[in-house]
């Protein structure tokens, strides 16, 4: 069987999935104190996993068919395909009255019906955990091995021939102590990343992508007191330390930094109708060589989670990070995302979504300044507790000034439509 009529037959068959008797549908029931139309309790319909002594096991197969009229994300000479995905996972998690320890592992394997040098195999493993020292006090640590790739609407992407794999190894280990109206916790993470270098898009040389290998040193502590009930005030910081193994890179620049970000912020609860958290602080990223631009401003974040009835919930988030470039011509940049989303539950078994986002991504050092828009829309249908259908359409659109990346050329806007339907089946 060819890769297109596999794709074909896939859509036939969660799509007829998706047409049985949604008869069977339960009416919804309100939504509890801290619960969104997404996170409610549907027991009826939960998976039941599969005991293994004091853990419960979950193992997951997820088929999925997307199509897409634009794979590589580019301006001119667009390429459409169909590609089917088969994604097994597997989750162990233990059942106990304290402490907790759980396991995942799983791999996603990305098959392309025409263009099959885009084929790709993701894999990752983890683990974590919790020890509860007392009913105040709580260890909490883990840690996660996987290989990736990098999609080709990441503004880091290169434009190799292959997709960039790249492995992203990690590590924390937190401590939590809540005393009276007072709770802090504290924590120490690792992650390591690790590139491979992929064949030019025109066959010739290699794209190195040695020089991007990095570790990324990090910590994070907050302190919060509880004004009134479901009401905290916080402070919070958070620093990294961002070594590479080459520097200077192959464009010559020195890209080692320190960052720390101080923030003070409130969350808040109106009743479990509208609750979540909005902070404000300064941050700063300074380099190691005098050459690379340093950044220095105010920062801003919160998410909003709204219950505005018993069927529908509306999600807003306001996100900014200082990221990593593989831009010639600049240290860095400062992504600043926000996204508004609205869930409802059509049925007690039928959920569907709208959503929307703007990033608007500004280069240190660069004139280049970029905008993302997307959109989407989707469904999810949960059959009975052994299989869920999912369907959905996502826009993106990229408007870039300046193109700065010598990979990729000038070649950085772009506008890509998708559509993607999956069926999962589960223990």
């Amino acid at each position: 069987m060819n890769r297109k009529a596999l794709g074909f037959g896939l859509t036939v068959c969660a799509t007829a999935i998706l047409a049985a008797d949604l008869a069977t549908a339960q009416d919804a029931t309100d939504i509890q104190r801290g619960d969104t139309v997404l996170t409610r309790p549907r027991p009826e319909l939960a998976p039941l996993g599969i005991r293994l002594g004091t853990f419960l096991a979950y193992p997951q197969l997820t088929i999925s068919e997307t199509y897409s009229d634009n794979i590589f994300a580019t301006e001119n000479d667009r390429e459409s395909d169909f590609i089917t995905t088969l994604s097994p996972d597997l989750s162990l998690e233990s059942d106990w009255n304290n402490h907790a320890l759980n396991f995942s592992t799983g791999l996603s394997k990305g098959f392309y019906a025409d263009n099959t040098r885009q084929d790709f195999l993701d894999f990752y493993g983890q683990t974590d955990g919790r020890i509860d020292v007392t009913r105040n006090i709580g260890l909490t640590g883990g840690g996660s091995v996987a290989r990736r790739h990098q999609d080709r609407a990441d503004p880091n992407d290169q434009g190799g021939g292959d997709p960039t794999e790249f492995w992203d190894s990690n590590a924390f280990a937190g401590y939590e102590h809540r005393f009276g109206r007072f709770r802090t916790n504290v924590e120490g993470t690792f992650q390591r990343l690790a590139y491979e270098d992929v064949p030019a898009s025109g066959g010739s040389g290699p794209v190195n992508n040695s020089d991007r290998d990095r570790n990324i040193y990090g910590g994070n502590g907050r302190l919060g007191y509880e004004i009134l009930p479901e009401y905290e005030a916080f402070v919070a910081i958070e620093g990294d330390r961002r070594v590479y193994d080459r520097t200077p890179d192959d464009a010559g620049r020195s890209r080692d930094s320190s960052g720390v970000t101080p923030v003070a912020g409130v969350a808040y609860d109106f009743g479990g109708l509208l609750f979540g958290d909005v902070f404000a602080g300064w941050k700063t990223r300074w380099y190691d060589s005098s050459d690379e631009d340093n950044v220095n401003g105010p920062t801003f974040g919160g998410s909003l989670e709204w219950n505005a009835t018993s069927l529908t919930t509306v999600t807003g988030v306001v996100a900014q990070e200082v990221m990593e470039t593989t831009d010639r011509n600049a240290s860095s940049y400062v992504s600043t995302t926000g996204s508004l989303a609205v869930d409802h539950e059509l049925l007690r078994n039928l959920l569907l979504n709208v959503n929307g986002s703007i990033t608007y991504n500004d280069y240190e050092g660069s004139s280049r300044e970029d905008y993302v828009y997307r959109a989407g829309t989707g469904l999810r249908y949960l059959m009975n507790r052994w299989f869920y259908v999912s369907g959905g359409y996502r826009f993106t659109r990229r408007s870039s000034d300046n193109s700065g990346n010598s990979a990729r050329g000038d070649d950085q806007d772009f506008t890509e439509n998708a559509f993607l339907i999956s069926l999962e089946g589960q223990f």
